[in-house]
């Protein structure tokens, strides 16, 4: 028996098991509740349906047809990969892609569980603090809020990547430097993941840098550092240079502080009072609960208890999480100066998102404390009971929390629609036209935007003459594809085409014998533009959006550096084999 429990407490795969299994009764829920019915799922699950419009159509996947009154909408340009495709092929497996939005959220659960696992062993060298943290971080109530109130895939997802980048830099630091490709590992997943987890992820690593200058700044340190930052950067060229060229082309949304209200003067009216991490606030606009739960507290204040107890040389570690942790809790406070932060901080929209990387900081603290508790006792039998004591309070904790997150308060729906997923979903197949006050809006062009209940609210699906003079005969359009008859058009006329504004639309017009490629340009109302180079008695005017060559570039980029990547570690992980055998003969 003795032998068993041993097992238990030091065998890595078991714990990995015991990880799997906590991942798979932490998604439970999923099973009754519709995606539909949390704050962003609705946006997502449209998002798989228009990215499968695309694909059906042959249509480079950064613009979707049928969205927006069939004006096509980009939102995989703004939006990160992994979280759009990982999705999308799961939908594809199991029969419908609500479905796979609950897999890849399951998925995320067992995955963030095993790297922080995997992160804390590597920095304590100890196998029950690494496996209170992982199960602690995939239960903390913040976290199940992200699932089953919000769905805000891309933060939950961010979470399988932050221990992943700090490993890497913890051992480029303070290990042996083998594990160094790490951070290209995490980073270029949170890269493809995150924008804004990426950028605050940034943000500590840098802090963590400056508390470990005098280990950093050598040589062979700053070299593997640069490595990884040309690796990430290559890797995370599918999303970062069409994001770029769509930038540089228009204003979209996305880009406008007044828009996404993320400017110092507005970020400090959206904080939360601090006694709102014990208590929910009644009538909270935000409809989130902040809440950090009794073994978060709990076992934090243990290490009043424990402290002297812990090795010196974990201490640095330990203190160092602490700081960055009560950091991260204030910047969700009023407490917080956010008036004077500078606007790039501001990104983030709502403060209280730090406190997923508070958790992330301060959950090995509170997985040492419960490690050095036990460790006071001198008897076995008494150490694993004050184990058995802590897993049991997180369990019946973590199963009250998911309670309520039942059937009764979720199947509403957006608008109190009762409809289920399924039949959603098979309704847009029927019919996939969603109009622009369907979805989020935020990856529109900044002028439509500004036209939407106006101008663009009485327009139709077809060319509208801006300025000059020129006579559509015939228009035929599907998709993204559209074909236009025009006649006595006179040199200069301005066309608007029935589509949003995004580069990538080749458009060529045919008059007479010549064809040429005309330049796209966006209309006063954010809408497609061309100008007609010089008089066509009987022309014929063909847009298709192809996507520019950037945008297909970029993606042989990403491929191309994945491969390389590849190669490197491969390299690097035999030479330093090599390395360590000689050492050992010398």
């Amino acid at each position: 028996m003795k032998k068993v429990i041993e097992a238990i407490k030091q065998k890595k795969s078991i714990h990995y098991l015991l990880i799997i299994i906590v991942g798979m009764l932490i998604g439970i829920p999923f099973f009754w509740i519709q995606i539909r019915s949390t704050d962003d799922g609705f946006i997502h699950l449209i998002r798989l349906i228009g990215l499968d419009n695309a694909f059906e159509n042959n249509i480079f996947p950064l613009v979707f047809p049928f969205f927006c009154k069939d004006w096509g909408y980009s939102m995989t340009a703004f939006y990160p990969p992994i979280v759009t495709y990982i999705p999308y092929i799961l939908g594809l497996v199991a029969g419908t892609f609500a479905n796979g939005l609950k897999l890849f959220a399951v998925l995320t659960s067992v995955l963030s569980g095993i790297f922080m696992y995997n992160f804390v062993n590597e920095v304590t060298k100890k196998k029950p603090i690494a496996l209170f943290a992982a199960i602690l971080y995939m239960t903390f109530p913040y976290k199940l809020e992200e699932y089953y109130n919000r769905y805000a895939i891309g933060e939950f997802t961010a979470f399988i990547f932050l221990p992943i980048v700090f490993q890497g830099l913890y051992n480029l630091i303070h290990g042996d430097g083998k594990k160094h490709f790490y951070i290209a590992i995490g980073a270029t997943g949170l890269m493809l993941t995150h924008t804004i987890s990426t950028l605050y992820a940034t943000v500590f690593c840098v802090i963590y840098i400056l508390f470990n200058a005098k280990k950093f700044f050598r040589k062979d340190v700053i070299i593997k550092c640069a490595i990884n930052v040309v690796f990430i950067l290559l890797m995370s060229a599918m999303f970062l240079l069409p994001m770029l060229e769509f930038k540089m082309s228009a204003d979209y949304s996305i880009f406008e502080p007044q828009v996404m209200k993320t400017s110092n003067t507005i970020l400090p009216d959206k904080t939360i009072e601090p006694w709102q991490f014990l208590k929910d606030k009644e009538d909270d606009p935000n409809g989130v609960s902040f809440i950090i739960g009794i073994p978060f507290v709990l076992t934090l204040f243990l290490g009043i208890l424990v402290y002297r107890k812990i090795e010196k040389e974990q201490r640095d570690f330990y203190i160092t999480s602490i700081i960055l942790g009560v950091i991260c809790l204030v910047m969700c406070t009023n407490l917080f100066p956010w008036r004077l932060m500078p606007n790039f901080l501001c990104t983030i929209q709502y403060p209280w998102r730090m406190l997923g990387f508070a958790f992330f900081f301060l959950l090995p603290v509170c997985a040492t404390n419960i490690y050095y508790l036990a460790k006071s006792f001198k008897k076995t039998w008494a150490q694993n009971t004050v184990y058995i004591v802590m897993l049991a309070i997180i369990a019946v904790y973590t199963v009250i929390e998911l309670g309520q997150y039942n059937e009764t308060t979720q199947e509403g729906g957006p608008g109190g629609n009762p409809m289920s997923d399924v039949e959603y979903e098979g309704g847009l197949r029927e019919n996939p036209s969603i109009h622009y006050f369907s979805v989020n809006r935020d990856y529109m062009p900044f002028e439509a935007l500004q036209n939407q209940s106006g101008y663009l609210y009485q327009r139709g699906d077809n060319t509208v003459v801006l300025d000059g003079a020129a006579e559509i005969v015939q228009e035929e359009k599907e998709a993204l594809h559209l074909e236009i008859t025009i006649k006595n058009a006179t040199e200069g006329t301005v066309l608007e085409l029935p589509f949003l504004f995004y580069p990538g639309y080749r458009v060529t017009v045919q008059n007479g014998e010549s064809t040429d490629i005309l330049e796209t340009t966006e209309s006063p109302y954010g809408m497609l533009a061309i100008t007609i180079p010089e008089d066509i008695a009987d022309g014929t005017i063909t847009v298709d959006y192809t996507a520019t060559t950037l945008d297909k570039a970029s993606y042989i980029i990403s491929a191309v550096a994945f491969v390389a990547f590849i190669g490197y570690v491969i390299w690097f992980k035999k030479t330093s084999n090599n390395v360590s055998r000689e050492e050992k003969n010398i």
